[in-house]
């Protein structure tokens, strides 16, 4: 029987010892600069994230990937087959978690969580929570994962997310649905909020972490916040482990895995 969305998660990082994932977010030109120009946009997605996650697993150095739809959806029909060759290739060997944002009315979302799930073949699936319940049913689905957006990394988090309803911020809210409607949560690594989250939600619901690479992110604190159940959790690093070779030099794949060694120096204390 395949296990649950979690389950993958916590055996995953057990085995490689990290809780390390990598976001696959392809920018034409930074790829281009390593792999030369000319090329179709199926050409130089495949060839040139291939061999950075070949290696990055293979050296037990992540245990999930989040490609991020709107990074693959910017070059129409072939970013998008782009996005299918990724995630068929990888989908069984190591969590795959869809970037997606999602979120609408009821049947809105049950089709956008039939695309993520049935089409796409994701185990999980970034959603928001703004339109409530009923948008964010849908999505949580036996042997899946919804992680909602909580308290995010981005600087206008502020506009909202922090705004107060009664004695507790939007995001302190979101935590509690979270717990209640049986989700996992974007929490970002550029506010110690997380600490107040991970106490608050007892150390039980699954995060997704951005902002430890280029957001600049305290990786410290995150694994001190998220210490007595680390499995659970993943931290994502994007740009600054895919396009490390602009700064190091080299082939991007041994750049690449050079700066995942780094962030895993740290979290590895804890495992």
């Amino acid at each position: 029987m395949r296990m649950d969305a979690r389950e993958m998660l916590i055996k995953s990082a057990r085995e490689n010892k990290t809780i390390l994932c990598f976001g696959i977010d392809p920018d034409i030109p930074k790829m281009e600069a390593a792999i030369g120009h000319g090329k179709t946009v199926e050409q130089t997605i495949g060839p040139f994230f291939h061999p950075i996650i070949e290696k990055l697993l293979s050296e037990n150095a992540i245990s999930a990937l989040k490609p991020n739809y709107a990074y693959f959806a910017q070059y129409g029909f072939d970013g998008l087959y782009a996005l299918e060759d990724i995630i068929q290739h990888y989908k069984g060997k190591v969590p795959v978690i869809l970037d997606g944002k999602r979120g609408d009315i009821g049947k809105s979302s049950e089709a956008y969580a039939r695309e993520a799930y049935d089409f796409w073949g994701a185990d999980a699936v970034t959603i928001s929570p703004y339109m409530g319940e009923d948008s964010v049913k849908p999505f949580v689905r036996e042997g899946k994962l919804a992680y909602m957006l909580c308290r995010t990394s981005n600087p206008g988090a502020k506009d909202f997310e922090e705004l107060m309803v009664g004695k507790k911020a939007v995001f302190e809210h979101v935590a509690e649905k979270a717990m209640e409607w049986k989700t996992g949560l974007v929490v970002g690594a550029t506010s110690d909020a997380i600490k107040m989250l991970a106490k608050a939600t007892k150390n039980e619901v699954p995060f997704l972490i951005p902002g430890v690479g280029s957001q600049g992110g305290d990786l410290e604190m995150v694994m001190d916040a998220i210490k007595a159940n680390p499995a659970i959790h993943r931290i994502n690093a994007s740009s600054s482990i895919a396009y490390a070779y602009a700064k190091a030099g080299g082939k991007p794949a041994d750049a690449a895995l050079k700066e995942a060694q780094r962030l895993n120096s740290v979290i590895r204390k804890q495992f």
